[in-house]
């Protein structure tokens, strides 16, 4: 046997070493960069608009009353009714009462897995709730007051894409814009070996009412829109702030992803998401550039949990807002 020949199986040995110890790291790479697992939540329609020659339902009962005093009429009545209409007028600085509405939108709330367009079982968070803002809303220490609604006892189990998922059926009583927002319970990825957890938030405007989009909501980590997080046509630039308990988390990695549903192929992974990184206040920016739902997604390091071995375990915690971007056609079937 030639006696480079043993050199040369050594070679081999080493590199098939070599190759086997980067391809046990590659994966766990490709399935943080690529494949990472999101909270979806979205309404069945990225707004609400007013039927045309449809204005919202108020009480019905007073043009009755009125007619029914027309007819009526004495001068005992007029006097009645003169100061009945002064006790009606608006007084200074009174908040004014929206008018009330007859709609609803259906919630889809999911684990999935974006860009492949798969859905995974989900368990049931642990907190879901909705803000409305309009311009009435009041302001507390220099900090608005939304209405809230918590809505976990409205959610009901369902199946998606043969997943367990979870849906609501939501009423939408008054104009306003409604803040949809999550807060997912811990759970362990036994690919990554920690635990994960979302604060998710879908913003939805209903009959024209934009006031409170760029407001945050409160929760430990969210990302606060710069830009209006709807009525976007791509392409189009997206702006945003991540904070923690409210305050701007700088030189954090912060990935936006498309829900691939035409499961259309791309060059490399690195195609299959956007990533940046915030500033010194927070602030981060992308061009988005296809139609469609986006998750924003910025993950951060949370506290040790105890994992399925007794020891403590690294956690992950996730702040998404979601979005719906048009494109041309969309928006000129919607007017």
């Amino acid at each position: 046997m030639p006696r480079h020949l043993p050199l040369f199986f050594l070679y081999v040995a080493l590199l098939y070493a070599l190759c086997t110890t980067v391809c046990m790291m590659v994966p766990d790479w490709l399935v943080t960069q690529v494949y990472a697992q999101v909270t979806l939540l979205v309404p069945s329609q990225p707004s609400i608009e007013a039927p045309s020659g449809k204005t919202a339902l108020r009480d019905e009962k007073r043009p009755e009353a009125a007619t029914k005093a027309d007819k009526q009429a004495t001068p005992e009545s007029n006097a009645a009714g003169q100061n009945e209409a002064e006790a009606a007028t608006p007084v200074p600085g009174e908040v004014p009462v929206a008018p009330l509405l007859d709609e609803e939108v259906d919630v889809l709330i999911t684990m999935m897995h974006p860009f492949r367009n798969e859905a995974l079982d989900m368990d049931r968070p642990q907190l879901l709730a909705v803000l409305r803002y309009d311009d009435a809303t009041p302001i507390n220490d220099n900090v608005y007051q939304p209405e809230r609604r918590d809505l976990l006892g409205d959610v009901e189990e369902i199946r998606y894409m043969n997943h367990r998922a979870w849906g609501a059926n939501v009423a939408l009583p008054r104009p306003g814009l409604y803040q949809f927002v999550i807060e997912g319970r811990p759970w362990w990825d036994t690919a990554h070996q920690c635990f994960l957890r979302h604060y998710v938030k879908s913003i939805l405007p209903v009959y024209g009412v934009e006031f409170g989009w760029g407001l945050p909501c409160g929760q430990h980590l969210e990302i606060v829109p710069r830009t209006r997080p709807f009525g976007l046509m791509a392409p189009v630039l997206f702006s945003g702030t991540a904070l923690q308990d409210g305050s701007p988390l700088a030189s954090v990695s912060v990935r936006m992803v498309r829900i691939n549903m035409e499961k259309q192929s791309v060059p490399t992974p690195w195609h299959e998401e956007l990533t940046a990184r915030t500033n010194a206040q927070g602030e981060f920016a992308f061009v988005l550039n296809q139609t469609g739902w986006w998750c924003c997604m910025v993950d951060v390091p949370g506290d040790p949990l105890k994992g399925p071995d007794g020891q403590p375990k690294p956690q992950r915690l996730s702040a998404l807002l979601w979005l719906y971007v048009d494109g041309p056609a969309e928006a000129a079937r919607k007017r």
